[in-house]
């Protein structure tokens, strides 16, 4: 297991408190928060003067901020404290924008790094996420039912916007049942499946969600949003979705929603990346096909499951793509990717499908390699061959590299 030094440590708190934090206001305002936390924190931590910000325009983003060696001589203890107070002061700059989601976002940053357990070491995330729901829990609980049924009508309107009123119904009954075999409070949800005699179908939430927390309800709303703007076809290029969707639920309730934490801008990048599933999935199956061809289809699907577990470590987004050993015999079908592929930055995933092609290339025979990128691109398909070269991936290189 890796022995991170207390430089490594303090660069990836930072760098991960700037990433969280840009996506919710700018790549600037980042760096500008956490030079003033740093200097705030100083008088208490004076090794934080090791953490240098190198002019006062933050014009390079979080590459204008450095750690200088002398940081991996302070004690460790002591350097978690700080870290803890870090953290604690980049969510009180940020006010209502460090929403629950904050918390856990910026966790899985280091969920995501082997060897490094930043909560043993007394920076205790979980402790922050639970004080924050616990702050919050009585926000708005009465007006629960209101805000629930606000927002999905406002989904059913915009479904309405780009299907048939019943499909769109429908659409939204199939998400809110999904969503409850793990909330089961949203029984108290009534959509009913036929209009009445008037032609209006009834769109309710009942009292009983008002006892339910804040923190479970604005959860659910996150993900009912979420699941509506991957599910619709939204193809308006004047308005993004959530820019509609802000513009139908109107102010009142939009003040609601961000006081109970919802993230619209997190669900706006994820759905400008939902084709990474449909990318990974289309680029291992052209890849399982065209190494078949020069060998077998089980030689190509065991090969691909070796070298993605040899880059794993490498590639973090490769948690999302599982292949089950008993499968083999399907092929391609024994490839599943997990749906949260597509909250994964996109050169993320271009690094790791290129180094996948590489590895898988070099078990090929000499006389197959130099065919070998070119009937892959043959077999991805010139829409998907589009969506690979813009993600990043430099098949032209890969060319040279086999030719």
């Amino acid at each position: 297991m890796k022995n991170f030094t207390n430089t490594e440590i303090v660069e990836y708190v930072l760098r991960g408190l700037a990433k969280k934090i840009g996506r919710r206001t700018s790549e600037g305002f980042a760096v500008v928060t956490i030079d003033t936390i740093i200097k705030e924190l100083r008088p208490k931590y004076d090794f934080l003067k090791y953490v240098l910000v190198q002019d006062t325009t933050y014009s390079e983003g979080i590459n204008a901020v450095s750690i200088m060696p002398d940081m991996d001589y302070v004690e460790h203890d002591e350097l978690y404290r700080a870290l803890d107070d870090v953290i604690k002061s980049a969510v009180r700059h940020l006010k209502r924008k460090a929403d629950y989601f904050f918390i856990r976002e910026f966790k899985e940053i280091f969920d995501g790094i082997p060897g490094l357990d930043i909560e043993k070491e007394g920076i205790s995330l979980n402790q922050m996420q639970l004080e924050y729901i616990v702050d919050r829990t009585n926000i708005f609980r009465l007006i629960h039912s209101e805000i629930i049924e606000n927002v999905i009508k406002t989904l059913i309107c915009l479904l309405n916007k780009v299907n048939p009123e019943k499909q769109a119904i429908d659409m939204m009954i199939t998400s809110v049942e999904k969503l409850k075999q793990r909330y089961s409070f949203l029984k108290y949800v009534d959509i009913s499946p036929k209009p009445d005699s008037n032609g209006f179908y009834t769109i309710g939430a009942m009292s009983g969600i008002n006892n339910v927390s804040s923190a479970k309800v604005s959860d659910v709303i996150q993900k009912l949003i979420e699941e509506i703007g991957m599910l619709i076809n939204w193809e308006n290029e004047k308005e993004a979705f959530t820019d509609a969707f802000k513009k139908e639920l109107g102010e009142e309730q939009l003040g609601n929603l961000q006081r109970l934490g919802i993230n619209l801008n997190h669900i706006q990048t994820m759905m400008a990346k939902k084709e990474h599933e449909n990318i990974a999935k289309n680029t291992l199956k052209a890849l399982v096909v065209v190494v078949g061809r020069f060998t077998s289809e089980g030689f190509a699907i065991i090969t691909i499951h070796n070298a993605i577990k040899d880059l794993s470590e490498s590639h973090n987004v490769l948690r999302y793509i599982k292949i089950d050993e008993s499968q083999y015999s399907k092929g391609a079908n024994a490839i599943e990717i997990i749906p949260d592929i597509n909250t994964v930055e996109s050169y993320e995933l271009a690094k790791a499908l290129r180094d996948i092609i590489k590895m898988t290339g070099t078990f090929l025979d000499d006389k197959n390699t130099s065919s070998f990128i070119e009937e892959f691109k043959k077999e991805l398909g010139d829409e998907y061959l589009q969506e690979v070269k813009k993600i990043g991936v430099n098949l032209h290189f890969l060319e040279l590299k086999f030719a």
